[in-house]
């Protein structure tokens, strides 16, 4: 999942700090195709996406993930998972606790692991039916391999690669599942939710905010705006501080000396999967840290918890939780 940025900047998997770099998939073919081959029988329509267009079937019942955390919207909205890539956490097919029960007695096979491509015969052995992968960053070697195996619908272009909005999933998702509707209503429930929030924490109103993680012995890094965990701050009402305007990735590496440039209103660090207490060894052995008026006015928080990993895996399922139980810590910290 890494990508290189221009300069020294490094975009570092969705969950630093969680799994380590996440690796990217591996090409898993040589054939390069525009379109996906057209399912047979009736056509519920076509999804365009970064590597063209997908004919959906009607009322796909067999449905396979392969991107991030696809898993959440398709259950969401009535899907039957029969396999998914498990990224990290240990729970059972690669579901986690706020999604558990919508399984529905479905037991869905693990296409793939953190740090491992899609195993594609898994994928062709669930025979699924539709095969989803929107906050993903299939290349189009994998994209023509899953479409010959089911109609595939892929990230779309116009983000960058694990870069869609929860939004923009939940409706694709919708639209694949011939859901559009629900999708619309689970949507402006969430929206309803955030807008709850930012009215009632006015003081979060154009205050900068930060997300950083460790990246490693020394090293960290920050999120840009296109990554989730960002983006749950700016719709409450936060704005990103210029540092991140030269991010075009989810995640850049910053040295020891630029720390200087994460005095903002409100700085936040990532550290789930257990890396709290290696992030606060770094960060108590880096004078430059220490001397942030952030730091020293108490406004730098780290999130390490479920409410943590909620926000950080978007989702229209998990951010319910994650926005009662992250708000009212941060609004601890502007009093």
């Amino acid at each position: 999942m890494d990508r290189t940025d221009a300069g020294r900047l490094t975009r570092r998997g969705f969950l630093i700090g969680t799994s380590g770099a996440l690796l990217a998939f591996a090409a898993a073919c040589s054939s390069s195709n525009d379109e996906d081959t057209p399912p047979s029988g009736d056509s519920a329509g076509s999804i365009t996406h970064k590597f063209g267009a997908t004919e959906l079937p009607e009322d796909p019942q067999r449905i396979v993930s392969v991107g991030y955390n696809d898993q959440d919207a398709i259950l969401a909205l009535g899907g039957t998972l029969v396999g998914t890539f498990d990224w990290y956490g240990d729970y059972p097919y690669g579901v986690w606790p706020w999604a558990q029960p919508l399984l529905n007695g479905a037991t869905p096979e693990i296409i793939g692991t953190a740090g491992t491509t899609i195993q594609m015969e898994k994928v062709a052995a669930t025979t699924p039916d539709l095969i989803v992968g929107t906050y993903s960053g299939l290349t189009q070697a994998q994209y023509d391999k899953l479409s010959a195996i089911a109609p595939t619908v892929a990230q779309p272009k116009e983000f960058a690669d694990y870069g869609i909005p929860w939004q923009n999933q939940t409706t694709i998702i919708g639209e694949a599942l011939g859901q559009q509707g629900k999708a619309t209503e689970l949507i402006a429930g969430v929206d309803k939710k955030f807008a709850d929030v930012k009215t009632a924490n006015p003081a979060f109103a154009g205050k900068t905010v930060l997300v950083g993680a460790l990246k490693g012995p020394g090293q960290f890094g920050v999120y840009g705006p296109e990554d989730p965990k960002v983006r749950f701050f700016t719709e409450l009402g936060f704005v990103n501080p210029p540092v991140t305007d030269q991010i075009t990735g989810n995640f850049a590496e910053i040295s020891t000396e630029q720390l200087s440039l994460a005095d903002v209103d409100v700085l936040v660090w990532y550290a789930g999967g257990g890396y709290g207490d290696k992030l606060r060894a770094e960060l108590d052995k880096t004078p430059i840290y220490q001397e942030l008026d952030v730091v020293k006015d108490g406004r730098a928080i780290i999130l390490e918890d479920a409410a943590a990993e909620a926000m950080t895996w978007s989702t229209v399922l998990s951010l319910p939780y994650a926005l009662e139980q992250i708000p009212p810590r941060i609004a601890g910290l502007l009093v």
